[in-house]
């Protein structure tokens, strides 16, 4: 299973669903999880992220398909849901990225994606 921390990847991804890359958060029930997201997107008050907040390579040595890239953390906790997957893994936040995301999506609610879309996307 996941871990906190853990940049993952939907398998279904369209813009209103799974399209960006999400970092685990934590269990939710037994199909569905607790996540954030990241994107390159400045609005809507993301938090911009540094290059210290990411691990380049797996245990293996091996580059992880996700890294710092201009990224931001949306300041949401977001239910993702199990039909978006199966989920893999494509990247790792470092201990100070998961430090830097938790102090910034902890103490939120959690929320649909739909819910966070309706709300800041159709402005």
């Amino acid at each position: 299973m996941f871990k906190k921390g853990d940049i993952l990847e939907a398998t279904y991804r369209e813009l209103t669903k799974g399209y960006h890359y999400i970092i685990y958060y934590e269990g939710f029930s037994q199909s569905d999880f607790i996540g954030g997201m990241i994107t390159h997107s400045d609005i809507n008050q993301n938090v911009k992220m540094t290059i210290d907040h990411f691990e380049v390579t797996d245990f293996h040595g091996k580059p992880y398909k996700i890294g710092y890239d201009n990224t931001y953390l949306v300041l949401a906790k977001l239910v993702k849901p199990e039909v978006w997957g199966p989920y893999r893994k494509v990247g790792e936040l470092s201990a100070e990225g998961i430090i830097f995301f938790e102090d910034h999506i902890g103490g939120l609610r959690y929320e649909t994606f739909a819910n966070y879309y309706k709300k800041h996307m159709n402005k």
